[in-house]
């Protein structure tokens, strides 16, 4: 958890479980779409007759929580 937001373990520990539950169930819906938008294991791979294929990846960085 303290490397995907970039903050030490010590001040992951200080939040509340309702803020990590809502992180990790995110992380997950993610997961799932990623998985979705992937070609199923064994899948031919694109014809190098046809146009190129093109991948989109979409990185998400998260920021130190905002003091209260």
């Amino acid at each position: 958890m303290a490397k995907l937001v970039g903050v030490s373990p010590e001040e992951v520990r200080d939040w509340p479980w309702s803020d990590v539950v809502h992180l990790l169930a995110y992380c997950e819906q993610e997961n799932e779409e990623m998985k979705a938008r992937l070609p199923a294991p064994g899948a031919s791979a694109p014809s190098s007759r046809g146009p190129a294929s093109v991948r989109t990846t979409t990185v998400y960085r998260f920021g130190p929580k905002p003091k209260r």
